[in-house]
């Protein structure tokens, strides 16, 4: 009596990870001829059968709907493009996916953080203060490239401002704060990390 082979299981590659590394240009090829040949919704079966297991169904997703779907747009905003997310703001629509569907060819994510890094009119525009620096450095010696927590400090400055600032001057001037933004710097962030214990 012959055994009856069971069927194989799709498994992740190497170490049971699936591929968490860069696209290559044949994996996008093969995601955009799996798309085309069963449609954009068969996502496991396009994981299996067209990119051999090497993808999980939702990196297929969202390699798709976040970077090849065609009619996105990338790069520079247009200003009727800002008027829109100001408007929509005005109007009370605070979801993201909402707003993007706005403007055509946007994702919710890139109208978020064109909002937060770009629009939000209590941003600040102008130079860093010593103050500020020194609570970046502080802060960041702490807790990291933690840029969203780190802009909690910094009312005014953005994620991409905090993450922008200590990369081309902040972390080079750590060492020439005078002693009153060194001390005010310190109780900011021991004040921070209390209410963050607190809250819990």
């Amino acid at each position: 009596k012959t055994k009856r082979r069971s069927r194989a299981r799709p498994r992740a590659t190497g170490n049971g990870e699936w591929n968490t590394g860069k696209w290559s240009k044949d994996e996008d090829a093969a995601l955009r001829h799996g798309v085309s040949v069963v449609g954009a919704r068969q996502w496991k079966r396009i994981s299996v059968e067209f990119l051999h297991n090497q993808r999980s169904d939702v990196q297929c997703l969202h390699r798709w709907q976040k970077v090849l779907r065609p009619g996105l747009v990338k790069g520079s905003w247009e200003k009727e493009e800002d008027e829109t997310i100001v408007r929509c703001i005005q109007n009370g629509i605070v979801k993201w996916s909402e707003i993007a569907a706005h403007i055509p060819g946007r994702l919710g994510k890139q109208c978020r953080e064109r909002w937060f890094n770009h629009l939000d009119p209590s941003l600040k525009k102008g130079g860093w203060t010593e103050d500020e620096d020194a609570i970046l450095v502080d802060a960041q010696t702490r807790w990291g490239n933690a840029w969203t927590r780190i802009a909690k400090l910094l009312p005014g400055r953005s994620e991409n401002d905090v993450k922008n600032r200590w990369n081309s001057a902040a972390r080079r001037k750590a060492t020439s704060f005078g002693k009153a933004a060194t001390e005010n710097a310190a109780a900011v962030v021991d004040a921070a990390a209390v209410a963050e214990e607190a809250a819990g």
